[in-house]
């Protein structure tokens, strides 16, 4: 028996379409956990936003808690290294994971001050520079917007794109939203030392 081609075009081009489909869900979840998160960070409850939403108290808890939870982002506890300036895990004070993205802190402040005022940053291992008005399909690699979507986003264009990005388009990138969020990250790590 030989394959239809026409048959196996269909086949081909439905699988892609399923492919493409999964990121976007899992992109739009990683969304959806970051939206909860903001919630919890400008004032609300746990149990107000877990009301307002129609979910359970300990789902909520579980987005929120990224110690503890299957948050989105959250300190790397496994060998990992920075996607943005080539860090290892046994070099870097913290490093925050993302889905299949990494992030140090030297490079979460880095990014920080490239959001402040717009100029390009460098440290030993990478320059950041600002995607103001720059393609608005480029996609953060810890949440999945794409520059249209976000209010800034930072690139290191000299590195490989990371995760389930890898190979779309040169340079890793985080949103401003995402470095916010690791920026809060680094601070609860700071204050739990002391």
């Amino acid at each position: 028996m030989t394959v239809d081609r026409d048959l196996l075009a269909n086949a081909l081009r439905a699988r892609a379409e399923l492919i493409e489909l999964q990121h976007e869900a899992e992109l739009a979840q990683v969304g959806y956990q970051h939206a909860i998160r903001c919630l919890h960070a400008s004032g609300a409850s746990l149990r107000e936003v877990a009301d307002a939403l129609g979910v359970s108290y300990q789902r909520v808890h579980q987005i929120v808690d990224v110690s503890t939870g299957k948050g989105a982002l959250k300190q790397s506890g496994a060998q990992s290294a920075c996607s943005f300036c080539g860090l290892d895990s046994a070099h870097a004070h913290r490093i925050i994971a993302g889905p299949g993205t990494f992030i140090c802190d030297r490079c979460v402040e880095l990014a920080g001050e490239v959001l402040i005022d717009g100029a390009p940053r460098s440290n030993a291992g990478t320059s950041l520079v600002s995607l103001a008005g720059a393609d608005g399909k480029a996609r953060c690699g810890f949440c999945g917007r794409r520059r249209a979507q976000a209010d800034a986003m930072i690139e290191a264009p000299a590195r490989p794109q990371a995760g389930k990005l890898r190979g779309r388009r040169p340079g890793v990138r985080i949103c401003a939203a995402c470095v916010a969020l690791c920026r809060e990250i680094v601070a609860d790590e700071e204050v739990d030392e002391l």
